[in-house]
């Protein structure tokens, strides 16, 4: 085998190759720095290219938000008309209405013992106590 020496192509000193017109760097950690500058220039260009061409993703559209309003007008209506009255939440004027009803109206608590006499626990809606009863 000849005795040629060749420049590494990534730092650029001479050297001897074990194979002959395969071998274009000096050692593996030039082979490996060689490959990441590379990987980096190709990523730094296309990230380059995308900021001067803008698509048509970036761009916002009265159709778009026509489709967007509309889907979340039919979600919100199947919603209203799958879900039961016993699940539908609370609001502002359902609390006033039991509150401000005029009746005392009260509640059987079931997470409270009875007492000793054997009185079960209401809570009043209109004082906001708990009774025994």
């Amino acid at each position: 085998m000849d005795r040629y020496t060749y420049n590494c192509n990534y730092c650029g000193v001479e050297y001897t190759p074990r194979r002959r017109f395969k071998q274009k760097y000096c050692c593996n950690s030039c082979r490996v720095n060689a490959f990441n500058q590379r990987k980096k220039a190709k990523t730094n260009l296309l990230k380059t290219k995308k900021e001067k061409t803008p698509t048509t993703k970036d761009k916002m559209s009265w159709v778009g938000v026509g489709n967007a309003a509309v889907g979340t007008f039919a979600t919100n209506l199947v919603t209203q008309i799958l879900t039961k009255e016993e699940n539908m939440p609370a609001t502002k004027g359902d609390i006033k209405n039991l509150l401000n009803n005029g009746s005392h109206k009260t509640f059987l608590v079931k997470n409270m013992p009875p007492a000793e006499n054997g009185s079960r626990p209401y809570f009043d809606t209109y004082r906001q106590i708990i009774t025994y009863k």
